[in-house]
Formats: C-alpha cells, structure tokens, sequence
C-alpha cells in the first residue's frame, strides 16, 4: 500500500486540475493505491496557503500527517524541499500543464513519471 499527494485546485479529488504551486495549493489530493489500484481517494484543504510565508515548510507537514510518503508536483520553493527531505517523502516532477489529477495519476501508474530529488524541483533552479 502507498499513498501519494497531490497538490490540487479547490476541491480537489481525481477531477480537480493540479495546482502548480505546492505551499499555496488550495487542497491536497491523497491517494491510497494497493497494487496500482486506487483503493481509497481523500481530499485534505491547504491549512498552509494563507500563511505570510513558511507555506511550503507547512504543507510538508500537512503530506507527512496524512501518511504520504509520495509526492508528485511541479515545483517547489527551496524550504519545502527542505522540509520534504528531512520528512523522507520521495518527489516525483509533474509536468509543467493543466492536467487532471485523474490524468497525472495514470501517468505516473504508467511509469511516465520519475522520481526526481526536490532539490531539482526548486523553483528557478534551472535558469541559473
């Protein structure tokens, strides 16, 4: 069994269209899978995305309190990263597009999604 989040638009759930921004997601999309099989699906608000700053640090938290050990996203700011790190949640990049969770869910099933160290998901990271 594993469970996997996923930042995600107000809502949430396997319709909702991904959020691109992980500390100030509206919502997480947590789902359960035993053997690749989707066996339970919840939806959690991002307590985090008001905050002044230390959003990023804060939704860690939120994955990790709801038993994800899997995240996949986009991109992250360098404290989440941090924070995900020493959580041990393993990161998988999402690609950069409106794209359903539904939809992001399979890619990753598919294998179409790779592990990726969160260091490598900083926002502006490539650009130096």
């Amino acid at each position: 069994m594993e469970i996997i989040a996923i930042p995600s638009y107000r809502d949430g759930g396997l319709n909702e269209i991904v959020h691109p921004k992980f500390g100030r997601c509206d919502s997480f999309t947590f789902i359960t899978l035993d053997n690749d099989e989707i066996t339970q699906v919840k939806v959690i608000e991002n307590s985090a995305a008001d905050e002044s700053h230390g959003s990023g640090t804060l939704a860690a938290k939120i994955v990790n309190n709801n038993d994800a050990k899997k995240l996949i996203v986009s991109k992250l700011g360098p404290n989440a990263s941090m924070a995900l790190n020493s959580l041990k949640i393993k990161t998988f990049q999402a690609p950069e597009k409106k794209i359903l969770v539904k939809d992001l869910l399979d890619l990753y099933l598919k294998g179409k999604i790779k592990i990726t160290p969160s260091e490598d998901l900083i926002i502006g990271k490539n650009l130096e």
